[in-house]
């Protein structure tokens, strides 16, 4: 037998090496029990009140209708806790009402009611309204401002009985109507795509006021067009919607789905009628999923004869064709990133790149009259400057095959925005006459721009990521002449342009966008606001009480040439609130939506 034979095996050796180890360790620890725990008394023998965590108390769970009621059953999503205090208030956004009669949280510090109470609702408009300005500050990487001097914007979850819901800049507010469709109460308070859509409007006059006093079909468009995207947006944050969206579509987001259908015109109506039904998906109004393509001004009619299937010049018409044109960009973007990640990452990859474009879109762009070639080349810009180009193949096809810009003339603008010269943002620009001067002295001999133009210094700001941004505006007064003006014949209209330079985290000038007054806006916006004189959307000052205001859904308004004090007809002024219509007519309705229904048939097909 070989001599190692008699020797201790290997493993042998190492295993009673160890228990000898642990077995020492034990009872040293068993020696020291007493004074272990000697030693920890000193500091856990106190009753003085411990906080609790910030990490295990920074959420709170809240109700809510996680897209429209009619889509599915309320949900309990989470809030951060700092945005949401008892009375429903946080910095940004506070509930109206009667103290006594606010949401306040359970024991456990939540918000969870139930459709019926009144508190689900506040919870409701509450949370999207929140969510909509938080999401955007993401995207824009700064603290947006509302348009009025205040740091909260208030909602009002039962501001009455109507088919309607709106934004009021001078009332600082969200109102939120309910109203009767068939014998059933259906308020607007509970479909997270109004609360959304409205709170838009707030964000987007925050962001450009100037939009909101343009009676131009460019600015009104948009408005419109941004509150439907962010309807959409909001929607893509929700993982349970994501997760239906891609089960509707099979992961094909060219496919009619729930998501581009904005709940802008549904009433309960649309439950009634099985036939109105799609593979029990619920089918809504103003859809973003169309083929509408930019068409002259001239040919667009005021009031089309099948204005569902055609583009007209009515803001909230003619805003689809610029939401159809995002749906477009977002689905392009989330097909190319299927090429290296899941769809569900993919969804959400291309929800923010295309939020985030939208976003910087308008901190480039035009502040005061545009158009959608206007837009289209900002959100080239915006691809440029945040995404190195990555994604412009994918806008530069879009805006091409919606004829806003030809595939040509996308090129040749990226071309010129890389030749910029060379200019840099002065260390410090901390008054409108320091801005003033740099236009003067830097911007305007490098553009080349008309030395007499009367830039006035609007703004300076810098965004989290250290992009720099400046704003001057033109202003241009035009009298209404003719009798298709009637009784505002000889009345002023303030017209309003501008500039915006926007600087790198190096202080290097990347992008300018100069839009003047146009005579071609002049143009248009004098026929556009014939339109509104004809249809009765243009009133008195002094007939602006609530009543009337709400029946006649007032666009603008003439203040007098008294109040002026000046001599003339007055001036008219875009009325500052934007009120949403619904349809309750059932008969249009159904109409409506056994074309549509045929049309998202064929488009399974």
């Amino acid at each position: 037998m070989p001599d190692d034979a008699n020797k201790p095996h290997k493993h042998t050796e190492h295993s009673a090496s160890a228990y000898n180890r642990l077995r020492r360790l034990q009872e040293h620890s068993r020696a020291n029990i007493p004074a272990v725990l000697a030693h920890r008394s000193t500091s856990t023998f106190t009753l003085h009140r411990e906080p609790l965590p910030i990490e295990a108390n920074d959420s709170v769970l809240v109700t809510i209708y996680p897209q429209d009621p009619f889509i599915s059953e309320p949900e309990v999503r989470t809030m951060n806790a700092h945005d949401i205090a008892p009375g429903l208030i946080n910095s940004r956004v506070r509930v109206q009402g009667r103290p006594s009669q606010l949401a306040v949280p359970d024991e456990d510090g939540n918000y969870m009611f139930w459709p019926g109470d009144p508190r689900f609702d506040q919870v409701n408009v509450f949370y999207f309204t929140t969510f909509t300005l938080r999401m955007y500050e993401r995207y824009a990487r700064r603290a947006l401002p509302w348009a009025f001097p205040s740091p909260r914007l208030t909602v009002n979850p039962h501001a009455g009985r109507q088919a309607n819901a709106f934004y009021s800049e001078q009332d600082r507010l969200l109102g939120f109507h309910a109203f009767e469709a068939n014998g059933d109460r259906i308020s607007t308070a509970h479909s997270a795509d109004i609360i959304a859509h409205e709170a838009a409007h707030a964000v987007l006059d925050g962001l450009r006021d100037l939009y909101n006093e343009s009676f131009g079909l460019g600015p009104s468009a948009y408005h419109e067009s941004f509150a439907d995207i962010t309807s959409m947006l909001v929607a893509l944050h929700d993982d349970s919607l994501v997760r239906r969206l891609l089960d509707w579509t099979d992961g094909d987001l060219r496919t009619n789905n729930f998501v581009t259908q904005v709940a802008e015109h549904l009433t309960q109506a649309l439950l009634e009628a099985d036939d109105l039904r799609l593979q029990a998906h619920n089918i809504y109004l103003r859809n973003a999923f169309n083929d509408f393509v930019l068409m002259p001004f001239d040919e667009l009619e005021y009031d089309p004869v099948e204005p569902e299937f055609t583009l007209g010049r009515q803001p909230h018409n003619y805003s689809r064709l610029l939401t159809g044109l995002f749906y477009d960009i977002f689905s392009g973007i989330y097909e190319y990133q299927t090429q290296t990640c899941p769809p569900h990452i993919a969804i959400y990859r291309a929800r923010d790149a295309a939020g985030a474009m939208l976003v910087f879109s308008i901190e480039i762009g035009a502040i005061g009259e545009f158009d959608y070639t206007d837009v289209g080349r900002c959100l080239l810009a915006a691809d440029e400057i945040l995404y190195n180009g990555r994604y412009y193949d994918v806008i530069a096809r879009r805006l091409d095959e919606r004829r806003i810009i030809t595939a040509d003339d996308c090129g040749a603008y990226i071309a010129q925005m890389r030749q910029m010269p060379a200019v840099s943002l002065p260390d410090t620009i901390n008054s409108a006459m320091a801005s003033a001067l740099f236009l003067e002295r830097d911007i305007i001999p490098a553009l080349e721009l008309d030395p007499d133009a009367e830039f006035v210094p609007m703004a300076a700001y810098r965004n989290a990521n250290d992009y720099a941004f400046l704003t001057y505006f033109l202003t241009r007064r035009i009298t209404l002449d003719g009798e298709q003006f009637r009784q505002f014949n000889d009345a002023k209209v303030d017209l309003f342009g501008g500039l915006t330079l926007s600087f790198d985290p190096n202080g290097r000038l990347r992008h300018a966008c100069y839009r003047p007054i146009r005579d071609e806006d002049e143009r248009q916006i004098k026929i556009l606001l014939a339109d509104l004189i004809a249809h009765d959307r243009i009133t008195e000052a002094e007939m602006l009480n609530g009543d009337v205001v709400t029946g006649m859904r007032a666009a603008g308004f003439r203040l007098d040439a008294s109040i002026l004090n000046r001599p003339g007809a007055g001036q008219l002024i875009k009325y500052p609130v934007m009120h949403d219509q619904f349809s309750t007519d059932r008969t249009d309705i159904v109409t409506y939506l056994r074309q549509m229904g045929a049309q998202m048939r064929s488009s399974r097909d």
